[in-house]
C-alpha cells in the first residue's frame, strides 16, 4: 500500500500556523517546555529514562504534565506538528498506535522524548482473524519494547433489526471478535502489557467485557471514549454509577475520559451524548464525584484519529479547563499524568 504524505508546503504550513497562533496570541495554547534533544535509547529502561525527564521538565516549569494515552496516526502523520501542538497544549507525552507498525517506529525515533509507542492498531476487524496473525505481530512488538496493546476496536451491537443470512453473519462476526480479544486478554496477562479498547457501551459488551477481566485478573484493558454515549439506546444505564459498580469490581479496568466538548445549549430535551456535562456546558457534578472517588480507574487521552493541530490544542485546553480544573490538586495529578505513568511503566511515580 502506498505512503501517502501530505505535500510538504502543506505540513509546513499547518506547523507555521500553529506556531503563529501561539506567538500572537495566549489563548492559542502554552508555551514550549525547554527540552534538550535527545536520541532515541536503545532498550526499554533508556526510553522510560527519557520519558521521565520529560514528565519532569514540565514539572519544573511549574506546569501539570498530561500523558496523552490514546493517539492515532495515520500513515502519513506529520508527527512535528502534533509535537508542536502538545507542546502548545500541555501534553507531555503521547501514547502512539497506527495500523502500520512502521509508522509508529518513525515516530518514536523521530521524537523519542515525547511519543511512547504501543502495538500497531489493524484496521477494521482484522485483528480477529482466525489465523490470531494479531498475536505474533503483537507479540513481536511488545519484545522489541512497545509499552502497550494497540488498540482494538470492538463492534459487539447485536444488530436486532438484520434477519436470515444477515443476522447470522453478524452472529459470527461477534463470536469471531470476542473469541480473539480472550486470546489478546491471554496475552495481556502473560506478558503484563494493557489492552486498549474502543468500543461503544452495549448490553452485552459491557457485562461480556467484565467477565473476561474477572476471567484474567492479570490482564488490564483501557476503554476508551468514557462519558460518550452516541447511542443511548444501545445502554440505558450507562453512566457514572454504572462504572463505579464496575470499577469496584474490576480493578484492571481503566478509563479514558472523552476529550469532546459539551454539546451546544438545546432548548429541547434531547439525549446528551458527552455525559460529562450539564446542559449549559458545565462539569457535571455526579461524574466528578466518581471521577474523585474512582481516580485510580482514570486516565487521560485524546482518543481521536488524526486531529489538525488546532483542533487538538483546542480539544486539551477544553478538557483542561472544563475537567482538570474542576477537580482536587490531587485528583488532577492522578487523571493528568501519575495512573498512566504507572500503567504505562509498571511503577508509581516517584514524589
Amino acid at each position: 500500500m502506498a505512503n501517502h504524505r501530505p505535500p510538504p508546503i502543506a505540513a509546513a504550513l499547518r506547523a507555521a500556523a500553529l506556531l503563529l497562533c501561539g506567538l500572537l496570541t495566549a489563548g492559542c495554547g502554552l508555551s514550549p517546555v525547554e527540552l534538550a534533544p535527545a536520541e532515541a535509547p536503545a532498550t526499554r529502561e533508556g526510553r522510560i529514562s527519557l520519558y521521565r525527564k520529560t514528565v519532569q521538565a514540565f514539572l519544573d516549569a511549574d506546569r501539570l504534565p498530561i500523558i496523552d494515552m490514546d493517539v492515532m496516526l495515520s500513515p502519513g502523520a506529520d508527527t512535528s506538528a502534533l509535537v508542536l501542538a502538545m507542546d502548545r497544549a500541555g501534553v507531555a507525552l503521547a501514547a502512539v498506535t497506527s495500523p502500520r507498525p512502521e509508522t509508529i517506529q518513525r515516530a518514536v525515533k523521530k521524537h523519542p522524548s515525547r511519543l511512547v509507542p504501543l502495538t500497531s492498531s489493524p484496521d477494521g476487524d482484522s485483528w480477529a482473524s482466525p489465523d490470531r496473525a494479531i498475536l505474533r505481530s503483537t507479540r513481536r512488538q511488545l519484545g522489541a519494547g512497545d509499552f502497550g496493546i494497540g488498540r482494538i476496536r470492538m463492534d459487539l451491537g447485536p444488530g436486532l433489526n438484520l434477519s436470515g443470512k444477515k443476522r447470522r453473519a453478524r452472529e459470527a462476526a461477534i463470536k469471531k471478535q470476542k473469541a480473539a480479544f480472550e486470546a489478546i486478554l491471554r496475552l495481556s496477562a502473560e506478558i503484563g502489557a494493557a489492552v486498549w479498547l474502543e468500543m461503544e457501551p452495549e448490553d452485552d459488551g459491557l457485562g461480556w467485557l467484565e467477565r473476561q477481566l474477572r476471567a484474567y485478573p492479570g490482564s488490564a484493558a483501557v476503554w476508551n471514549r468514557t462519558g460518550y454515549l452516541p447511542s443511548p439506546e444501545k445502554l440505558p444505564a450507562y453512566g457514572q454509577g454504572l462504572l463505579r459498580a464496575v470499577t469496584l469490581r474490576r480493578p484492571n479496568l481503566y478509563l479514558i475520559l472523552t476529550q469532546r466538548p459539551p454539546g451546544e445549549p438545546n432548548i429541547f430535551p434531547a439525549p446528551r451524548p458527552n455525559l460529562l456535562f450539564d446542559p449549559g456546558g458545565r462539569f457535571s457534578q455526579e461524574w466528578r464525584a466518581v471521577l474523585e472517588s474512582r481516580i485510580a480507574h482514570f486516565i487521560s487521552g485524546s482518543s481521536l484519529e488524526a486531529l489538525e493541530p488546532a483542533q487538538y490544542v483546542r480539544r486539551h485546553q477544553n478538557y483542561s479547563d472544563g475537567i482538570l480544573d474542576n477537580l482536587t490538586p490531587p485528583a488532577r495529578r492522578r487523571l493528568a499524568y501519575w495512573n498512566a505513568w504507572k500503567l504505562l511503566t509498571g511503577s508509581d511515580w516517584d514524589g
